[in-house]
């Protein structure tokens, strides 16, 4: 999706480079005032097309359209046939690429904006287990240690690690059940161990169990309840 968000940004700054070099290279066989008028119009087409809202433009540009063609077309100027067309175009067509690239600028920035708070959610949360990350952990951790120097919350902290073992040949046939067995083991963590204590993935089928204020004794008898 970022991609092809990409490639319509790059095709629509392509073409509203082209279509005004275009231009402006026809014009030069044409007196200067048609050259400085062309020119007025792709400034000033580049300008609405940045600043002025969608639905404003479209009566915008019909609007100056129909006076354009009214003064170009039926009045008394000497401007040979092929110069009034290309001063009809240049205002709409360049207003709208300019329309176009904006919409795509904004749309990429939207994708790109939610592709990194996706990454930034999944570098803290397991999509599969549901539970935070090694980043995770690791932050409360330290901030569980300076607890303990100040000794006023926590008084004592034990680490519980549970691991699968062997379980990547069980991934590489059954990738499935594998999932779903990290699943129950995540979900009897949270169903049989303590509110208080805190869950953490750390890839490679690992969970970790922080455990604060517990008596060993305690500690002996959640472990029981989730071997």
């Amino acid at each position: 999706m970022k991609r092809q968000k990409q490639f319509g940004v790059y095709l629509a700054v392509i073409a509203l480079l082209i279509f005004p070099l275009g231009m402006e290279m026809w014009v030069q066989r044409y007196p200067i005032n048609i050259q400085v008028g062309l020119g007025l119009q792709i400034l000033l087409g580049a300008l609405v097309g940045l600043f002025v809202p969608g639905l404003m433009l479209s009566w915008l540009l019909i609007g100056l359209t129909s006076i354009g063609i009214a003064i170009l077309l039926f009045g008394y100027l000497l401007i040979p046939i092929p110069a009034k067309l290309l001063l009809l175009v240049a205002f709409p067509l360049i207003a709208s690429l300019t329309t176009v690239l904006r919409s795509k600028l904004i749309e990429y920035r939207q994708i790109a904006a939610a592709e990194k708070e996706i990454n930034q959610y999944l570098t803290e949360r397991d999509p599969i287990v549901d539970l935070r990350t090694q980043n995770a952990a690791q932050r409360t951790y330290h901030i569980s240690q300076s607890l303990l120097e100040e000794g006023k919350f926590v008084t004592s902290l034990d680490v519980t690690a549970i691991h699968w073992e062997h379980h990547r040949q069980y991934e590489q046939f059954h990738l499935r059940e594998h999932n779903d067995f990290l699943k129950t083991i995540s979900q009897d963590l949270k169903q049989h161990r303590l509110p208080s204590e805190q869950f953490f993935y750390l890839d490679d089928a690992t969970f970790l169990i922080f455990s604060y204020n517990l008596t060993p004794s305690q500690i002996e008898t959640l472990s029981s309840l989730t071997r």
